[in-house]
C-alpha cells in the first residue's frame, strides 16, 4: 500500500511556517521516496540536498522546496545523514537548537488529521455468515455495523499508524498495498461468534491447545486478534492481521437495550493500547517460537507506554488461560497509572523490584503479574527516552523483523552504544530512579 497520511496533501508543502518553495538548479538526488511531517503530512520527493538545518526536497514536477529537518520524521533524519551530499553551509545552529535537550516530538498528538477523505461506506466486508460495512481510510478497513459510528476508532488507527511511521523508517514502506481490518462488533452475541469462528480457524489448522485458549478468553475479552485465511484476506486487500473490538461497554449490549451503550471517543486507553501494539508488531514482524522471549517487555511494555503517553491512563488488564481448564486469570500494571512511575521508584529503591533483564525477558503473558507489567513498561519507556534511544530502537526492531527473533539483552545492548547486558541493565535502572522518569 502506498504510504500517505489522511490529511491534506503536501501540495501544499507541509507547511507554509517550514517549508519554502523555489525552482533550483538541478542536483544529485536520490530515488523519490514518501516524507513524512510531524503535523502528518507526506510529500512524495527526491532528496536533493543538505543546508545545515534545512533540506532540498524536489517533487515530481520539478519543483524544489526547502524543509526544516526538525519537521521531518526520524526516518527521515537517517535517510539524509546516510544520503545528503555535503554540507556547504557555515555557522548554522545544529538541529534542535542550543544545548537545551530537545523535546521528543509526539505526531499521533501533535498531526493534523483530516478526516473528511475517508469513505465510510467502502464497500461490504463477509466474516463467515455475517456482512459489515466498511470505512476505508488510507491504512485501514473498519469494519462495523450501525448504529456503530466507525470515524472515532478511523482516527486513532491512522494516529498511531502516522507515530510508527515516524519514529520507524521502513515502516511505511511494509503496508505495499495492503491495509489493516479493525472488526468493531455491537453486542455480545456477536463478539462471542466471532471468537467461536476463529477458534475453529485454529483448530483446523491442528492447534488444539490454541483453540482451547481462545474459546476460554475471548467472551470475557474486550478485544482480540485474528488471523484471517489468507483467500479472504487477498480478496479484501488486507493482511492477515485483524484486530477485533467489542464496539459497547460491558454489561450493555444491543441484545440488551434497544439503544447500546457504544463506546465514543477517540483516546480510549484500551484501544491505543491495543492499536499500538499492533503497529509495533507489524513493524517488528512475526517471531519464531524460540526467539519470542522478551516480546512481553518489548512489545507489551510498549503497549502500556504508549497507552499511558498518549491518554494519561491504563485501562488495560491482559488475560490469560492457565492449568488444563483453561482457568481465566488477568494480570495489568498498579491500580492508577500516574503512580506507576512513583511507586516502581520506591520499589526499586528498597530492592522490592529487581531490574533484572534475565528475568524479566522470560516473562509472559502467563506469568506477568503487575510488577512485571510496571517493570515492562519502564523498560520499553527507557528504551525511547531520547532521540538516540529512539534511533537505537528503530535499529533493534528492524534486526527483530529481519532476524524473526528477538536478541539476548547483551546484543541489545551493542545497538545502544552499551558494552554488555550489565550496562544495559546498570542504564535502565538509573533511567527508573533518575527525575526524567515521572
Amino acid at each position: 500500500m502506498k504510504a500517505s497520511i489522511p490529511c491534506v496533501l503536501l501540495a501544499s508543502c507541509l507547511s507554509a511556517a517550514l517549508i519554502s518553495g523555489s525552482f533550483a538548479p538541478t542536483a544529485a538526488a536520490a530515488e523519490a521516496r514518501t516524507w513524512i511531517s510531524l503535523d502528518g503530512r507526506t510529500l512524495e520527493a527526491e532528496l536533493v540536498r543538505r543546508l545545515g538545518p534545512e533540506v532540498e526536497l524536489r517533487d515530481a514536477d520539478g519543483r524544489v522546496f526547502k524543509v526544516a529537518l526538525s519537521a521531518l520524521s526520524f526516518g527521515d533524519q537517517e535517510y539524509i545523514n546516510e544520503f545528503a551530499p555535503e554540507d556547504k553551509t557555515k555557522s548554522l545552529a545544529p538541529l534542535g537548537g542550543g544545548t537545551a535537550k530537545p523535546k521528543l516530538p509526539n505526531p499521533a498528538r501533535e498531526a493534523k488529521i483530516d478526516t473528511k477523505g475517508y469513505k465510510k461506506d467502502a464497500g461490504t466486508f463477509p466474516v463467515n455468515n455475517h456482512t459489515y460495512a466498511v470505512c476505508e481510510t488510507p491504512h485501514f478497513k473498519i469494519l462495523y455495523i450501525k448504529p456503530m459510528d466507525p470515524m472515532d476508532v478511523a482516527e486513532l488507527a491512522e494516529r498511531l499508524w502516522l507515530d510508527t511511521a515516524f519514529f520507524h523508517s521502513t515502516f511505511a514502506a511494509k503496508w505495499k498495498d495492503r491495509k489493516m481490518a479493525v472488526m468493531l462488533v455491537n453486542d455480545q452475541q456477536a463478539y462471542e461468534y466471532v471468537g467461536e469462528w476463529y477458534a475453529g480457524l485454529i483448530k483446523e489448522t491442528g492447534n488444539l491447545e490454541a483453540a482451547g485458549k481462545i474459546r476460554a478468553t475471548w467472551p470475557r475479552s474486550a478485544a482480540g486478534i485474528v488471523n484471517l485465511p489468507a483467500n479472504m484476506a487477498d480478496q479484501n486487500g488486507v493482511i492477515t492481521r485483524m484486530r477485533v473490538f467489542r464496539a459497547f461497554e460491558p454489561g450493555r449490549s444491543a441484545s440488551e437495550s434497544s439503544r447500546p451503550n457504544l463506546i465514543k471517543g477517540v483516546w480510549i486507553p484500551f484501544r491505543t493500547h491495543c492499536l499500538a501494539s499492533d503497529m509495533l508488531e507489524i513493524q517488528a514482524g512475526g517471531l519464531s517460537g524460540i526467539g519470542a522471549e522478551g516480546s512481553f517487555a518489548l512489545f507489551n511494555g510498549h503497549a502500556y507506554y504508549k497507552e499511558i503517553l498518549l491518554t494519561g491512563k491504563s485501562e488495560t488488564n491482559l488475560l490469560r488461560a492457565v492449568g488444563t481448564n483453561n482457568d481465566v486469570t488477568d494480570v495489568g500494571g498498579f491500580k492508577e497509572a500516574r503512580t506507576w512511575a512513583a511507586e516502581l521508584k520506591k520499589r526499586v529503591k528498597k530492592g522490592d523490584a529487581k531490574t533484572d533483564l534475565a528475568a524479566l525477558f522470560k516473562k509472559d503473558t502467563e506469568s506477568a503479574d503487575e510488577v512485571t507489567t510496571v517493570l515492562a513498561y519502564s523498560f520499553a519507556r527507557f528504551l525511547q527516552s531520547t532521540q538516540e534511544r529512539l534511533a537505537s530502537f528503530n535499529k533493534l526492531c528492524e534486526r527483530i523483523s529481519t532476524s524473526n527473533q528477538i536478541p539476548e539483552p547483551g546484543e541489545i545492548a551493542k545497538f545502544y552504544s552499551l558494552e554488555d547486558a550489565a550496562a544495559l541493565e546498570k542504564a535502565w535502572s538509573e533511567y527508573i530512579l533518575s527525575p526524567e522518569f515521572r
